[in-house]
């Protein structure tokens, strides 16, 4: 008897100068038709300033009580120091994997870090290394996992939300499938 190959999951990256613009975004999809999706966002805490406070913690705090009004109450949240990015924050599905813990430093704060979850995700080098760039230039990354068609469906979407400048098209809006090492093409 054969078991159904589980389908290929996609993901889909862009990148927001401005959380505002990234909540719009969010807001759109979970108004959509599109269920069977996950978000993950990547940013930088340095950018966050919470009103009146320049206090880290204050920064973390407000960060997650932020994420967990738009994105649900169980989205996981972490905070991670990388050596060429600073500090970091990311959540949902891609949390546990920065988070993890390899000889006492999480995946996110091993130098190259970031760029090798972005890799291990399937975007090839140029690609990671101009997310990474907007990364520490204080861009959120948002990052969402599906099938394909429902990948697609949210590609159609988005650029009707937020057009983006066509020269920029082919490194900015991205989406991929995950793959495993075997398959990994450069």
């Amino acid at each position: 008897m054969n078991a159904p190959k589980a389908e290929k999951k996609h993901v889909f990256l862009r990148s927001y100068d401005e959380i505002s613009n990234l909540e719009k975004t969010i807001e759109v999809i979970q108004k959509s038709k599109i269920k069977n999706i996950m978000i993950s966002i990547l940013g930088n805490l340095e950018k966050v300033q919470p009103q009146n406070s320049k206090r880290p913690t204050d920064r973390k705090v407000c960060l997650e009580n932020y994420f967990k009004n738009l994105l649900g109450l169980d989205t996981d949240l972490g905070f991670f120091h990388n050596a060429e990015s600073g500090e970091l924050f990311v959540t949902g599905f891609l949390a546990p994997i920065f988070l993890d813990k390899i000889n006492e430093k999480t995946l996110g704060a091993l130098s190259g870090g970031p760029y090798g979850v972005l890799r291990g995700l399937g975007i090839r080098k140029k690609r990671a290394g101009t997310y990474i760039d907007l990364l520490n230039d204080g861009e959120y990354l948002m990052l969402v996992r599906g099938n394909y068609f429902d990948i697609h469906l949210l590609e159609g979407i988005l650029d009707k939300l937020e057009p983006i400048d066509q020269s920029k098209k082919s490194i900015l809006n991205v989406s991929f499938k995950l793959l495993d090492k075997r398959n990994f093409g450069h």
